[in-house]
């Protein structure tokens, strides 16, 4: 990257976590490769403010806002990169400006030459470069991440790495990169462990849509589900049997005969197990991964260690039944970059008869309205549930519910309405990952007796947090949510 003569370098290879990967909103990578990449024949460079996302088996680097360099701040060849030390200087202010949790990636190009393409792989120049910058942009700076990505001269040929200091420097090979709005999408680096399905002819009736490489995504993916009932179950049993390679899911219930009439998986004999364990093993039977994990947590999804454990996947499905749980997840969407499928179903009585029932499935994603956006998360909903005036509903119908009564109603059915939420849930997922039509829909609602589905209309907030706190991963504040116990029934 710079004009003097690198001599074999090795890297201070550390262990930050089992997978360390990259992840960034989807436009702005592409608007920072597109004008990296007009430089060409020249190299190019620019750096990136980013923030951490560490989980509990996965630690990511969020990319944030670019600071391009300013004429005469670097000085470019097809091969090589001459940094000045005022741009450096300059970044590392907007670093410092920004909190002790911001930390500096370096994006620079390998473009096309005459003897071909431009390789996405760190080169012996780079290693040389990298191992004299990177000590200096991380100085005191022991709770950031830092990066360094190669863009080769193909749009998908890329290499990253994490850096970060303890006692000293260390860096370790990125698997990937996390690119996210309204769809999903990986680029593997050289260091990716993905691998393909070993049968896929199990899978050929699915490849069919979506092709060989929608089956290893599939595979290869990991999905956090919030809430093992009425629409989790659903879930994980429809998650099993498409394809998908790693789940985890919490729960802390045990099965009450109460809940056999919605829970897929569950027989009369599985009354006083544990939830979570029983739909585990109803999971790896009808799984068609291969592998295929199944962690199973029986705890609420939304602890403070549940949180650091949902930073490990790379979607999750909320399906929980108040609407408290529903507001770490859907910060955790944005601030961490992670797609949430928010799912629930509505049961309303006047009278003590049933006048109204729906069912929603919506995607939290940077490019989509939050939930507060779309007010299924306003502050009178919340404080009326916190009030206790939807107190055991979920043991009637789905959240969100006004009761007009509080006596002891007869549960309706609602497997049916569960079917259709999840049904929605999982086509918006096929379209978060493979992207098969050309549009991603806004939140989908549909209600009866109107037998109407209807798509929302509603844009994010210009100043809600799922648009200001996109991407600042463990810098933004996300608060646990840990119910009281219900007490039981007499």
């Amino acid at each position: 990257m710079v004009e003097a003569q690198p001599v074999d370098r090795v890297l201070p290879v550390g262990h930050l976590r089992l997978e360390v990967q990259l992840a960034c909103e989807s436009q702005s990578w592409e608007a920072i490769g597109e004008r990296l990449r007009l430089a060409a024949p020249n190299e190019a460079c620019t750096f990136v403010l980013t923030r951490p996302s560490v989980g509990h088996s996965r630690a990511t680097v969020l990319l944030g806002q670019p600071v391009w360099p300013e004429p005469g701040e670097v000085t470019p060849t097809p091969y090589s990169l001459d940094i000045k030390g005022d741009y450096i200087s300059r970044v590392m202010d907007r670093a410092i400006d920004e909190g002790p949790l911001t930390g500096i990636a370096l994006i620079h190009t390998h473009p096309a030459t005459e003897f071909g393409a431009g390789r996405g792989v760190f080169s012996q120049r780079d290693d040389w470069y990298e191992d004299r910058l990177f000590p200096t942009l991380s100085l005191g700076r022991s709770h950031a991440l830092f990066a360094s990505i190669v863009l080769g001269s193909e749009p998908s040929d890329v290499d990253a790495r994490v850096w970060w200091r303890t006692d000293q420097l260390w860096v370790q090979p990125a698997q990937t990169i996390r690119l996210v709005s309204k769809t999903l999408r990986f680029l593997e680096t050289p260091h990716s462990t993905w691998a393909d399905h070993a049968d896929p002819d199990i899978m050929d009736r699915s490849t069919r849509l979506w092709g060989a490489e929608g089956r290893r995504r599939l595979q290869n993916l990991r999905i956090g589900v919030v809430g093992a009932g009425g629409t989790g179950s659903l879930v994980l049993a429809s998650a099993a049997m498409m394809g998908i390679g790693k789940i985890r899911a919490w729960d802390p219930d045990v099965i009450q005969k109460t809940n056999l009439n919605r829970l897929l998986g569950a027989t009369r004999d599985d009354v006083g197990k544990k939830k979570i364990e029983v739909l585990r093993d109803f999971a790896v039977k009808i799984a068609t991964a291969k592998p295929f994990e199944f962690e199973a947590i029986d705890r609420i999804g939304t602890s403070a260690e549940s949180l650091e454990q949902l930073k490990d996947c790379d979607v999750i499905f909320s399906c929980v039944d108040k609407l408290a749980p529903r507001v770490p997840l859907n910060d955790l969407a944005y601030a961490h970059l992670i797609p949430t499928l928010d799912m629930g179903s509505w049961i309303h009585e006047d009278g003590g008869r049933v006048d109204d029932f729906m069912t929603h499935a919506g995607l939290l994603a940077p490019g989509m309205p939050c939930a507060r956006c779309t007010q299924k998360l306003s502050p009178g909903a919340l404080k009326r549930e916190a009030q206790g005036v939807q107190r055991d509903a979920e043991r009637r119908a789905g959240y969100g519910l006004n009761l007009t009564s509080e006596g002891d109603e007869i549960e309706p059915s609602v497997l049916p309405l569960n079917l259709t939420g999840v049904g929605l849930a999982m086509l918006q997922f096929m379209q978060l990952v493979m992207q098969l039509t050309p549009r991603t829909p806004r939140n989908l609602t549909m209600r009866m007796p109107l037998w109407d589905l209807d798509e929302s209309d509603l844009d994010a907030l210009s100043d809600c947090g799922c648009v200001n706190d996109v991407g600042l991963g463990d810098a933004c504040n996300i608060r646990p949510v840990v119910p009281d116990p219900v007490p039981p029934s007499p």
